[in-house]
Formats: C-alpha cells, structure tokens, sequence
C-alpha cells in the first residue's frame, strides 16, 4: 500500500500507521447494514467508501499539519472536526491518541451516522456537539473545552459569513489553531471555470427563490422590480434580504450588486454554493484576530483510471516542488487561521 504521508517524522508515522488501521477497518465495512439514513449512506459511499485511500489522506495530512502547527505531543491535543459529516478525520484523530476529540455537524442524521461509522470500527469519539458555530462554542464553554486545533474538510466555502464565524471562534476559542481545506480554489483555472458553473447551476434556482421571497416581503412590487431587486441582492440570505427590500422600498434605489462575482447562496439558510474567495479577500475577512497562510494540497492517485493516477502523481510532484504553481495546479487549499499573539 501506498503511504498516507510523505515524512517521517514521528507524528508521521504515528498517523501512518492509524491511518492503515482505518483504512483496513473501513474497506470491510458493512455500511449498508448500520441502519444510516439513505441519504447519508449515499453520500458516504460515493464521496468517503469509493474514494477510501483519498479520503484518508487527505485527514492524515490535515492532521500532520495542524498538530505540527500547534507543536504540541499528540496526546495532549484537543481537537474538533467542525461539519464533520460522515468523513474520516474525527475517527483517525481519536485513533492516533489525541488528548479529546469533538465531532461536530449541522445535521442530527449526519451526527447519528458518524456515531454509527464509529461504533461500528470501535471508535469512542469523546464528544458529539451538534449545531453551528454560535450553538458550538456555547457547548464547549458549558463543557470547560478548549479545543487547540478546529479542522474542517471542505465546510468554509459553505459558511455564509466567513468574518463573524471566525470572530466569534476568536471571542471563545482565542487561542484555537483553525486549520481548514477547501476544493473552492481561486488560484486554479479549472477550478474557477468549474465553480462558475456551478454558481451558474445554482442561481437558475436561487433567482427565482429570491424574488418570491421579495414579493412575500412587499407584495406591492410588480413582478419586474421584483426581478431586478433579485438580482441585486445575489448573495444575500435572510434578514439580509429583507433589509435590501426595506431600504429600496423607502429610496426606490436598488442595492449595489454585492462583488461576489458569480458566487451565489442559498437565499434561505445563506449556505455559499462553493463560495470562491481570492486569497486577499480572506486576509481582509480574518485579518483582524488572525494571521492568515495558505498551502496547497494535493490530488488523489487512487482513481480506477491509470492514467488520471499517472497525471495526478505528476501534478503532485510539481506541487512540491514550487509552492507557488503549486496553487495554481492543486486540487484544493489549506487555509491556516493562526491567532495573533
């Protein structure tokens, strides 16, 4: 088998050799058996059980890099996988002697499935928090937690308002490590050609959920102010929206359009579809409470294609080579959230 990790250090090849143990007690898995809503159970199979090694990898990594960020022995780390999901990371972190493990989703089926994944491979996560962030943090200051490192797998490029979920992180948690990944790569031009389709996808349907809601807010509107006041207010959600409303109607002005480009959101619960930030916008987001790095990651070599394998393991190779191509040719980024001292 191939290693999960490049180095050998010692905190290396703790994490290699969970990771091979995980990664044996997952492929013999009976997921159909553990009773997960059908909906999870699809998501597992296709994204987690059918990519097992990647999905692995990719938490191993996340590992290796947080904690040797922290600089601290793993037994002594406190970590929470925020929207967790059904993904591999909160089960390797307990199984390589993390001090406390949080597991944390939005989601009750996707907590009790993770619950159900873990019993079932003999793993005890030590906490099960479900909520957002602001529920979260209450949680952990009820339980006297302190977490070092918050990790998340593809879970920012989601979050409505990136600046108040890591101020509020810094107001409980001011000395928390946040160390995520995201797919939603600015730098990369296929991802950007990729994401804008999917924003595009995306807005057919938020479009016209915006304007309904523009119309329940003040029904006086004809249906083509209604139109353009939807598509000002692109990228807003909520109470947002209902402000933009409010204020148009009182100075018959529409809202500046928003400089999200294509990004759009979920005009309900203000979940991003894949939310693209260039790397200045998230300093200017995070700026204030943290200093802000970034690094590239890597992409899978264990597709059933050969030749994707053969491309992504010279992509991989030219990705360490010089970290800044390796931005424009990673599959997804790591974004670092350090505490300022």
């Amino acid at each position: 088998m191939d290693k999960f990790l490049s180095t050998s250090d010692e905190l290396s090849q703790i994490i290699q050799a969970n990771a091979v143990l995980l990664y044996d007690k997952l492929r013999t898995l009976p997921v159909d058996d553990l009773g997960m809503p059908h909906y999870c159970l699809v998501y597992f199979k296709g994204s987690h059980f059918k990519r097992l090694f990647f999905s692995i990898e990719t938490s191993a990594n996340l590992l290796y890099r947080s904690i040797s960020a922290v600089n601290k022995p793993v037994s002594e780390i406190v970590i929470m996988d925020y929207g967790a999901g059904v993904g591999t990371l909160y089960t390797l972190a307990k199984m390589i002697g993390c001090k406390k493990v949080i597991y944390n989703d939005y989601l009750e089926d996707w907590r009790n499935s993770a619950r159900l994944i873990a019993e079932a491979i003999g793993i005890h996560t030590d906490e099960y928090i479900l909520g957002d962030i602001g529920e979260t943090l209450k949680t952990l200051d009820q339980k006297n937690i302190q977490c070092d490192i918050i990790a998340s797998r593809n879970v920012i490029e989601h979050i409505y308002k990136l600046d108040e979920f890591y101020l509020a992180i810094a107001a409980a948690q001011p000395k928390t490590l946040i160390y995520s990944s995201t797919t939603a790569n600015s730098k990369n031009p296929a991802t950007r050609i990729q994401h804008r389709r999917l924003h595009r996808k995306w807005e057919k349907i938020y479009l016209p959920q915006r304007e309904q809601m523009i119309l329940r807010i003040a029904p006086s509107l004809d249906k083509s102010r209604a139109h353009q006041l939807a598509l000002h207010t692109k990228g807003l959600a909520g109470s947002d929206i209902n402000h933009a409303v409010e204020k148009y109607l009182s100075s018959g002005k529409l809202p500046d359009p928003l400089p999200h480009r294509t990004n759009t959101c979920n005009p309900t619960n203000g979940v991003w579809a894949e939310h693209l930030l260039q790397f200045d916008e998230y300093r200017k987001l995070l700026g204030n409470r943290y200093e802000v790095s970034f690094e590239p990651g890597f992409w899978d070599t264990h597709y059933q294609n050969p030749l994707m394998n053969m491309i992504g393991k010279l992509l991989n190779g030219l990705i360490r080579m010089n970290k800044t191509m390796g931005f424009f040719l990673a599959s997804f980024i790591y974004v670092v959230a350090s505490p300022k001292k």
